[in-house]
């Protein structure tokens, strides 16, 4: 069962109904503990500090990056907008250094489609943005009360803002966050683009807040969302996307968490405008197209042709519009292998790319060889980029083996050979906790349901419960036999897998007492990974000697062995369930991760495309997606219904990536590694 969730007061995203500080903006939602400094009321704090220019008489409105308040400007007397960074992203100097510059570069900007900024600065650690004040309301806004445009309200819309992004980009100026939020419309009826200038100024405080590349995933374009260098037809793109969402009253790409989005971004048609609302000319729907392809090259050339051909009504060359028996839009929900029947009369297939050594520099994007190749003739070839990367937690050992995100995502959890599990903010990515005591590294870590108690492995077998507030020992559970390198709580947080007795044998203990309840005493081979299923009644085990087991909580009874005759492997390091229960996910020393059905113990997927042991295993929440973690710090994200490889994200040194965790809200990684330290990052 999913957890209650709430909104963030502030920037209104959605959080857990425990949470006590939002993980995206960092706003505390009650008091803070009594060992931090108090903090004061946000908006009392912009009030004193810019008082003596301002007078600020009411807010607008809150996002993930911003709060903006009504103001007047007592020099003049006028009505002015005052966006204004939160406290939760003032400790980041880098992003603040790229606020106030890319401030000072929109200010020079003078369009009537584009919100003037008057000032910028900072005042008592107030950090601020004065623009004009404009009465109206946004184009999402509008889309969301009542409804699509009619194509000539669309168009009468868009065709200025197209002419505002062509002005900037003629100064040098790239928006990188064009969006239908971003669209103001006056009362009056102007079209104004907002938010001109501090978009790239926010990127690395969006990339913190809200687990995009850049931009907000649903709106950026293929590039963005691969982390590459973007230019102004990116803009053009996310114009196409407003345009779309203007005519049709939905987004080309949307459902599920961030990941999903950018997959689709990257690989995936959109519906045709003109399936969604037929009375949309042929010529409109073609400009859409156009702005809408993946390729740079292949869409306008500018945002002013793009205006001229709305004006003109005439897209120029014919593009070809997406098939509606293409469109993979299908919301988010239980994976889909192919055909039922299909299935149940077939072998365990699915070796769906040939072995390849993603090791070697000259492969990239363009890779066209048969191995890269679909049965439909769709080039396959994964995106290859350097790790995106959001944090690099400090206080890390040489080697980290163990990485755990809290149940809310606020926390992120670490250790490494300095005998401590480290706890950090993830908002701000300062250590909040250090738990010591350890006799030895933390080899395994995991933190219980409700967020107060944390359990240890540690490489000299030692078992540990710990008060995550307080850093005390709970409960020291046993002296573990070291041929056992796993342990986790069950997922109501009231148990504790891990190893006891000799040999490869398991007990499960009551978190609240400490007392064993019974044991598994199943195995005579090392257990090198367990993991239990989402409704806590079956545990499945990886071991080193190449075995795969389920097992049944309540009886201590072994329900199956997974069908592994036909594999090499040695060591399964790694196993996980994917959040439905359905299947498991296993990663091995024969450099291969593998998709297996926990009903029937067949084998589904094969993901081969590592150069390394795969090390680590992980699902996105929405099962979606597997990760795997290899040796030599590649870090691949997978598809799960169809085995395609959307991103390898390519280390920079052979160290090898050691543990990976996905956040709760599937918008981060959080990897663990052999080069001194843990890695936040996203695709």
């Amino acid at each position: 069962m999913s957890e209650a969730t709430k909104r963030c007061p502030y920037c209104h995203e959605e959080i857990l109904a425990a949470a006590r500080k939002c993980k995206h903006c960092g706003e505390w939602l009650e008091d803070p503990p009594t060992t931090t400094t108090s903090i004061r009321n946000p908006e009392t704090l912009v009030r004193e500090a810019l008082d003596e220019n301002y007078e600020i008489e009411k807010e607008l409105g809150r996002g993930g990056m911003a709060i903006v308040y009504k103001a007047k400007q007592r020099s003049l007397g006028r009505d002015i907008a005052l966006k204004v960074l939160p406290q939760g992203v003032s400790h980041d100097k880098k992003m603040l250094e790229r606020f106030h510059r890319e401030a000072r570069s929109a200010a020079q900007l003078n369009h009537p489609h584009i919100v003037t900024i008057i000032d910028e600065g900072e005042t008592n650690g107030v950090h601020f943005m004065a623009m004009e004040y404009l009465s109206g309301r946004d184009l999402h806004e509008i889309i969301q009360e009542q409804g699509h445009l009619s194509s000539q309200e669309a168009v009468t819309i868009i065709t200025p803002i197209a002419d505002a992004l062509a002005y900037a980009h003629e100064q040098g100026m790239i928006h990188r966050d064009v969006k239908g939020s971003n669209v103001m419309i006056t009362d009056v009826g102007r079209p104004v683009l907002m938010d001109f200038g501090i978009a790239y100024a926010s990127s690395e405080a969006r990339l913190t807040q809200t687990g995009t590349v850049l931009g907000t995933p649903e709106y950026m374009s293929p590039e963005q969302a691969r982390g590459t260098e973007v230019e102004a037809r990116s803009d053009l793109y996310s114009l196409g996307v407003v345009l779309y969402e203007a005519l049709t009253g939905k987004l080309p790409h949307s459902g599920g968490h961030p990941m999903s989005v950018v997959y689709k971004v990257l690989h995936e048609p959109y519906t045709p405008p003109r399936e969604l609302q037929p009375d949309i000319p042929e010529w409109l729907e073609q400009v859409v197209a156009k702005c809408l392809m993946k390729e740079a090259n292949d869409r306008f050339d500018s945002c002013a042709t793009l205006a001229e051909a709305l004006r003109n009504e005439d897209p120029g060359e014919y593009v070809e519009i997406p098939s509606p028996s293409d469109n993979g839009e299908a919301e988010a929900g239980p994976i889909r292998l192919g055909d039922e029947d299909e299935a149940e009369n077939q072998p365990a297939q699915t070796q769906i790319f040939q072995s390849k050594d993603l090791s070697d520099d000259s492969v990239s994007e363009e890779t066209s060889n048969a191995s890269d190749r679909r049965s439909d003739g769709s080039d396959s070839s994964p995106q290859r980029q350097n790790l995106s990367i959001v944090r690099s937690l400090a206080g890390t050992a040489d080697w980290v083996n163990a990485v755990s995100f809290s149940p809310d995502g606020q926390f992120a959890l670490g250790g490494g050979n300095d005998n401590e599990a480290k706890v950090w903010e993830v908002v701000s990515g300062d250590e909040i906790q250090t738990i010591r005591g350890l006799d030895g590294h933390p080899i395994a870590i995991d933190l219980s349901s409700n967020g107060e108690t944390l359990l240890t492995l540690s490489s000299e077998s030692t078992l540990q419960l710990w008060d995550l507030e307080t850093g005390n020992q709970l409960h020291n559970l046993e002296t573990t036999p070291n041929s056992v390198l796993t342990a986790c709580f069950s997922p109501d947080g009231n148990r504790v897998l891990g190893g006891a007795g000799q040999g490869g044998t398991l007990r499960i203990w009551d978190v609240k007492s400490g007392e064993p309840e019974f044991t598994f005493d199943m195995h005579e081979e090392p257990v090198f990974s367990a993991a239990f299923s989402p409704d806590g009644s079956r545990v499945v085990t990886g071991t080193g000697q190449g075995a795969l087991r389920i097992w049944n909580v309540q009886s201590g009874g072994q329900v199956m062995e997974l069908d592994t005759s036909d594999w090499d492997a040695a060591y399964v390091f790694s196993v996980a369930f994917s959040p439905d229960g359905q299947y498991v996910l296993s990663g091995s020393d024969d450099m291969t991760a593998r998709l297996w059905d926990a009903a029937s113990g067949k084998l589904l997927r094969t993901f081969d495309r590592h150069d390394g042991l795969v090390i680590a295993v992980s699902f996105s929440p929405d099962g979606q997606f597997a990760i795997s973690g290899t040796s030599n710090l590649n870090v691949c994200l997978w598809k799960v219904s169809d085995g395609s490889l959307g991103y390898l994200f390519k280390g920079e040194s052979g160290e090898g990536v050691s543990a990976v965790d996905f956040s709760p809200d599937g918008r981060y990684v959080l990897s663990g590694t052999k080069e001194r330290g843990i890695r936040m990052w996203t695709p």
